[in-house]
């Protein structure tokens, strides 16, 4: 995206730009004699903070030159759908894929490009990717510290599409056959084969369906007459890290060569809550009997950095916290080539100051220092720099509610392009530090509702001149030499009270 020249009398948020424009949105109904879904498989792969979804679409057109496939998601699906991607079964490049009518509405739709035009009676399949943010929910909601933890997910029994559907099936997949209990009502004998069961449980798996001859159904009056509430009770083992706000903050230093990242982070254990009061002994007899310690208590955390980091720190409110432990990895250099930062992770394991049972929030600082050469770059061209910035630090499973990363510049950068690694909001502010004279340019990229599907690198380029590059320095000496006049100038002003001599003789 190429961003016009700010003026040099920009401020802090001078201009807001937003890539999610609703005014593009078209509301224009899809067609629903275009396509035929000969079949329709969605399989759920149940989780904690997030649910991972894949619908595999197998359509066959009924017109030429059809261009444009869209998939439907009702209202509350699209609510809790952070990352979505579609690609054509047996491909790894993702296919264009837009929103084209907005949320508020009962049904949203997604349009799809297809490479090339589909000719009549031409069929393909279509992998439809999508990550959820807290779909499932504890049931119960409160446990004991020495109890299980239990989740419960909900779902629509039919996949709703614009088309009319041969077949299709639902598949709930559990982490562990440790299934509580599942939906299985008659209601949704309407559209399966007379005699059949509807709802089956296999090991950790429960499927619905087959489903037969279903409608267009992407229209307000199925989702209200003929749509059927579907769930699973299961047990989970596992945390639910839920992070209600990070800050990450990355500042360039040319003359320190130095990529320095921060994070304020806010997390919280989203699982079932704790009945009755928390005992410490019981916590203890569970770190020395492992077998009886319940997994849901989140005791530590462990981020992926990259493999360049060096001198990293962590932080809470009372202080420094030693219990953590870092792993640097190391480079490999292939045919005399330096490996990427990015293809070897370091560990670093942070541990709270107590255990987070569920509910109960814990809030720390995490920082680490890279080099610069190995994150930005100089166009010769463009006599411009290009600069990778890690959009997160991603925490495995976990949902972001709220996320602003703020890139600050050099002083007396100018921006020249910035490329977000998805749909984002920007901004534009000024940062003062030590030493600053005008401030430094910062971009700031804020959203909602991530996952660590999200974690894209931010390229931002810009250009630093001669004089700027000078800046700093001109400006200690000036500083200097001002303290020097100031000082020579106390020394040879005189204060003192002279009498005059001849007058007292």
């Amino acid at each position: 995206m190429l961003l016009p020249r700010l003026p040099s009398s920009w401020t802090a948020l001078s201009c807001i730009v937003v890539l999610l424009v609703p005014s593009s949105l078209s509301a224009t109904p899809p067609n629903p004699a275009a396509f035929e879904n000969s079949a329709v498989v969605r399989s759920i792969e149940l989780g904690g903070a997030t649910t991972q979804i894949t619908t595999s679409y197998t359509v066959r057109s009924l017109q030429n030159k059809n261009e444009v496939y869209v998939f439907a998601l009702s209202k509350e699906d699209a609510s809790k759908t952070s990352w979505m991607e579609a690609k054509l079964k047996g491909s790894n490049t993702p296919l264009e894929l837009k929103r084209s009518t907005d949320t508020d509405e009962p049904i949203t739709f997604y349009e799809l490009s297809f490479p090339k035009p589909l000719k009549n009676n031409e069929t393909l399949t279509l992998v439809l990717s999508t990550i959820q943010a807290h779909a499932s929910e504890p049931l119960p909601a409160t446990v004991r510290q020495t109890e299980p933890q239990a989740l419960a997910y909900e779902t629509g029994a039919y996949v709703i599409s614009p088309y009319d559907t041969v077949i299709q099936r639902l598949k709930l997949k559990a982490p562990s056959p440790d299934i509580v209990s599942f939906i299985d009502t008659s209601t949704l004998s309407k559209f399966a084969e007379p005699g059949s069961k509807t709802a089956v449980k296999s090991g950790a798996t429960v499927t619905y369906g087959p489903f037969r001859n279903i409608r267009n159904s992407a229209t307000p009056l199925f989702l209200q007459d003929e749509q059927e509430l579907v769930g699973v009770h299961y047990l989970y083992e596992n945390t639910v890290i839920t992070i209600p706000e990070l800050r990450r903050s990355a500042e360039i230093s040319h003359w320190g060569s130095n990529l320095n990242i921060e994070e304020q982070v806010w997390l919280r254990n989203d699982g079932a809550g704790l009945k009755g009061h928390f005992a410490r002994i019981e916590h203890l007899r569970q770190q020395v009997q492992p077998q009886s310690a319940q997994p849901y208590i989140l005791k530590d955390v462990v981020v992926n950095l990259p493999s360049n980091v060096r001198d990293p720190y962590y932080y809470d409110t009372i202080g420094n916290v030693s219990t953590s432990r870092f792993r640097p990895a190391t480079t490999r250099n292939v045919a005399g080539k330096k490996s990427s930062p990015l293809e070897r992770l370091s560990s670093l394991e942070l541990r709270p100051r107590y255990p987070l049972m569920g509910g109960w929030n814990y809030t720390f600082t995490l920082g680490y220092d890279m080099p610069l050469e190995d994150w930005a770059s100089y166009d010769a061209a463009q006599g411009a720099y290009v600069v990778a910035i890690p959009f997160l630090t991603a925490i495995p499973g976990a949902a972001y509610d709220d996320v602003e990363v703020k890139v600050v510049l050099p002083e007396g950068a100018s921006i020249v392009e910035v490329h977000p690694p998805f749909d984002t909001t920007i901004e534009y502010q000024r940062h003062y530090t030590f030493l600053d004279t005008v401030g430094r340019p910062t971009v700031v990229f804020k959203n909602k509702n991530l996952t660590d599907k999200h974690t894209g690198l931010i390229y931002i380029t810009y250009k630093v001149d001669v004089r700027a590059h000078l800046q700093k320095p001109l400006a200690v000496a000036a500083g200097f030499l001002g303290l020097f006049l100031v000082a020579t100038s106390f020394r040879r002003l005189d204060l003192r009270i002279h009498t005059n001599k001849k007058k007292q003789a």
